[in-house]
């Protein structure tokens, strides 16, 4: 027998373990670097969620902000429009008062000549106030038809006036600052037929 096979100590004479060893160093170095990828990933997916979560608390603030802002805005106009409407009342009270002392005077004497005149001055005293108020009427008997400023009601033949001509004026109009607050109705001439 040989002192060989009696050796406790083999040599395995099989191929070397070092191509196995480094597929393993290989395999451990790609999962130490796909941990460190995935936790670079979750640190990143953190920050993006809380930018997010900011950027939606800033959106929330901004339209709160901006519905405070409409109804604080809806809430001026308002007292505002109420403001001007006290101040234009108030300047209109003292015509009213001149038309309740024409129609006392004339119920007290019973003279139409003076319930006429009376009037004639609350007229001239509103036509005064609202040209102040920059109210001027429009024009429109004798003119031709402007839809942006007349509104034809009725339409009639006739030789005597021009074709689309406002031959005559039932309800005043007027301009406010030059923009129309209320158009004349007028009836138009039609032409003969």
């Amino acid at each position: 027998m040989s002192a060989r096979n009696n050796d406790s100590t083999t040599v395995d004479d099989s191929p070397s373990n070092e191509p196995e060893l480094e597929e393993r160093s290989d395999a451990v170095s790609q999962d130490e670097s796909l941990a460190g990828d995935n936790a670079s990933f979750h640190s990143e997916l953190e920050a993006a969620n809380r930018r997010a979560e900011e950027s939606q608390e800033a959106f929330l603030r901004a339209r709160a902000d901006f519905a405070n802002y409409k109804r604080r805005n809806e809430e001026e106009k308002e007292t505002l429009r109420s403001v001007m409407n006290a101040d234009l009342l108030t300047r209109l009270l003292p015509i009213a008062d001149n038309f309740e002392r024409a129609l006392q005077a004339a119920s007290q004497t019973q003279d139409y000549e003076k319930l006429v005149g009376g009037v004639n001055a609350v007229y001239r005293q509103m036509q005064e106030f609202l040209t102040r108020e920059g109210v001027t009427p429009i024009e429109a008997t004798g003119e031709e038809f402007d839809p942006n400023l007349h509104n034809a009601v009725l339409r009639e033949e006739t030789t005597e006036y021009a074709e689309n001509s406002v031959i005559e004026e039932l309800q005043k109009g007027y301009l406010l600052n030059g923009k129309v607050l209320r158009p004349t109705m007028v009836k138009v001439a039609a032409g003969d037929a």
